[in-house]
């Protein structure tokens, strides 16, 4: 029995972390002041655990900087302390593991982490980056709430929308890796609206009517997701359905860091400076510093960027230069979201056959024309009619104004009405929060966002009989997952059995369709009455002792990710699992 129920906010940039005692009756929700190194040698409790992975230099691990209470001779420091180096050494920290870890490009098990540096700098995986994060986070929790162990409480993990299957599927291994127990993978950009949610549960009926189409823009520090979720009257209540989440974009805080550091390069360029590439990615990093207090809602007027030299004339070979509020919120604001027509939208993306390792960032970084992409739906724009905020990078008041300005163009341009700005928490801890309040919700104690499939799902079944020659097998189609069937629940095809190969390739083929058709409906003449949808094939692992085939039934689950999973359960309760993204 779980004490707590955990939402975990995995970041690109920044983890949190918060909670939710099970037995409160007002479910309150409290942020865990997570433990980690801030300067050498030094730990103390902070809010946000920055998602960085440091490798000390040889004397600074003698002298145990990156050491925590529960681990005084770890070997690298996560947190405050590992961010803050990367100014100095980026070539010994690890940065945007998660970005990485949903790059399908690259082998994600490989010990490719901190790319492009010295064979002596300790490395790592995507995979093992994930995992050292939420062993920290577990580790932490541990060490502060010992007597409610972490591996004993319900968790979730939030993703952000555009995850594809194989990235989700690693961040729940990377969660086995960190001795977590089995955890709910929840998208970001729902975490945040029930957020707002938890905010506003007493009255958010007042703020949203039948009709309205909310917003949520996600732009945290290497993503940026959108999602549209709709108001609907269902036996006379106000419920709320999940109608769209836009595709994975690699686009967010890590573009606008990258940004300031060309103006930043410039600048020193025209004094005359040369920056090799090592001072460069040195420069990222501080400039990612840089705009956190450019964009903060008390800004300075101007940041100092002071860049190490190269070679024994440390001292004497430092760079500086100064990036002013003003330059900075005009190159952020008018770069990434220009005011453009609604007809504006990114175009295709076209790349070369040859590139260099590195993450396939978005071709075009105007966040306002992939928006626009992403409301053009079936040849129709579809205007909404709320906005909600998420997301660390959106902390800045002029880029909300900036969205805010932008939505309300295209509303004029299509005669709606101005859109209404949902006031949002905390940005930078909205999506843990939310995480929990869904946990909650999935008890029976709090409000649920219906995410119910919006087609009927079949899988092909061949019939057995001899073969004829130029004749293929006939091919039927069963349901297995029936329209409306709500993400989060599971149905079994109990009075139904199949055969299963195993030990070779297979190929598996889904289809779909509109109706309303009861699980465990066949389909027979499918190629007039359903569509046909990507196959899969695979290796169902066999034992010496199993035969070529085994009998099973089916089980299939939506997951709260639009996961199909559809589990084939032979008699001695073994199992194998086809997951098919109902979402593409």
């Amino acid at each position: 029995m779980s004490t707590y129920t955990i939402g975990i906010d995995l970041g690109t940039t920044n983890c949190t972390l918060a909670y939710c005692a099970l037995d409160q009756k007002n479910a309150d929700i409290h942020l865990f002041d997570i433990p980690q190194v801030t300067a050498a040698s030094s730990c103390a409790d902070k809010p946000l655990l920055p998602s960085f992975v440091y490798f000390p230099l040889p004397e600074e691990l003698q002298a145990k900087v990156a050491g925590v209470d529960w681990d005084p001779s770890r070997n690298h420091c996560i947190g405050t302390f590992a961010k803050e180096r990367g100014g100095e050494l980026p070539g010994r920290v690890i940065a945007s593991a998660k970005s990485w870890l949903c790059y399908s490009g690259i082998n994600r098990r490989e010990k490719i982490l901190p790319v492009g540096t010295e064979d002596e700098i300790p490395k790592m995986s995507p995979l093992e980056a994930i995992a050292e994060l939420l062993r920290h986070l577990r580790e932490a929790w541990d060490h502060k709430m010992g007597k409610t162990p972490f591996v004993d409480q319900q968790v979730l993990i939030t993703v952000p929308a555009s995850f594809d299957p194989s990235a989700r599927q690693l961040v729940q291994e990377a969660a086995q890796l960190a001795g977590y127990p089995e955890v709910v993978l929840l998208e970001e950009p729902q975490a945040a609206f029930y957020a707002w949610l938890k905010t506003h549960e007493d009255n958010w009926r007042e703020k949203l009517t039948v009709g309205d189409c909310v917003l949520v823009v996600d732009i945290g520090g290497g993503t940026t997701d959108f999602s549209l979720i709709n108001v609907v009257a269902d036996g006379g209540n106000l419920t709320l359905n999940r109608m769209a989440v836009g595709d994975h974009l690699l686009l967010g805080g890590d573009n606008i860091d990258l940004s300031l550091a060309y103006l930043a390069k410039n600048k020193l360029e025209e004094q005359g400076q040369t920056i090799d590439e090592w001072q460069f990615r040195s420069l990222v990093h501080l400039c990612r510093q840089a705009k956190e207090k450019l964009m903060a809602t008390e800004s300075p007027e101007r940041v100092d960027i002071t860049l190490m030299g190269r070679g024994s004339r440390l001292i004497g070979g430092t760079l500086k230069t100064t990036i002013s509020r003003d330059e900075a919120q005009k190159l952020i604001v008018d770069g990434f979201f220009p005011l453009i027509d609604f007809q504006e939208q990114a175009q295709p993306e076209r790349r070369h056959g040859i590139q260099q390792i590195g993450l396939p960032y978005a071709q075009d970084p105007r966040i306002s024309s992939q928006l626009a992409k992403f409301l053009s739906m079936d040849n129709a724009f579809v205007m909404p009619t709320a906005l909600l905020f998420n997301g660390g990078s959106l902390k800045g008041e002029a880029l909300q104004k900036r969205l805010e300005e932008l939505l309300n163009h295209w509303a004029k341009q299509l005669n709606k009405e101005p859109i209404k700005l949902l006031p949002g928490p905390d940005l930078d801890f909205a999506v843990s929060r939310g995480a929990v309040y869904y946990g909650l919700a999935r008890q029976g104690k709090a409000m649920r966002i219906k995410s119910g499939a919006s087609r009927s799902y079949f899988i092909g079944v061949e019939d057995a009989m001899p073969a004829v020659p130029g004749i293929a097998p006939p091919l039927k189609a069963i349901c297995v997952v029936p329209f409306g069937m709500e993400e989060g629940t599971e149905k079994e095809l109990d009075h139904q059995e199949f055969t299963l190969l195993l030990g070779q390739n297979a190929t598996f083929r889904f289809f779909s369709g509109s109706s309303e058709i009861p699980m465990g409906t066949v389909i027979k003449n499918w190629k007039q009455e359903l569509v046909e949808l990507h196959p899969i094939e695979t290796h169902l692992e066999r034992t010496s002792l199993d035969a070529k085939t085994v009998h099973v039934k089916l089980k299939s689950k939506i997951t709260e990710l639009g996961v199909l999973e559809l589990w084939c359960v032979a008699p001695d309760e073994r199992k194998w699992k086809l997951e098919f993204d109902t979402r593409l």
